[in-house]
């Protein structure tokens, strides 16, 4: 997890621009590469750091994937876990299932633990 955690921030940190480029993010597929990503937002649409990595991902053949953090750079330099908005929750059900998605420095959650019933019929 330390190694992600240290992959986001590095990404962030070279790419960093307010209002632009806040979150970073750091992927590990299965067979043990890291993929990273950077948000990129505008006045119309904002791309998750997350959907950036698993892109990168997918771009490079990987499908299967082990654990991702997204961190956000604050304005004085200092970083903070990031927990994944509803869109990326939705991404990780419909890709991964079960990737171990870091919550916090001390919580770590599977995909599925996010959204117990998604894409289930709750009657």
């Amino acid at each position: 997890m330390e190694e992600l955690i240290a992959a986001a921030k590095s990404i962030i940190s070279l790419r960093y621009q307010k209002g632009k480029h806040a979150v970073g993010a750091a992927l590990r597929t299965k067979s043990g590469k890291i993929y990273t990503g950077i948000s990129v937002n505008s006045q119309k649409v904002d791309l998750c750091s997350e959907w950036s990595a698993i892109g990168s991902a997918f771009g490079e053949g990987e499908t299967e994937f082990d654990m991702v953090v997204a961190v956000k750079r604050k304005e004085d330099g200092s970083f903070t876990i990031f927990p994944p908005c509803a869109l990326c929750r939705e991404l990780y059900i419909t890709y991964c299932p079960d990737i171990k998605v870091v919550l916090s420095e001390n919580e770590v959650r599977t995909a599925s633990e996010l959204l117990p019933f998604a894409w289930k019929k709750v009657v």
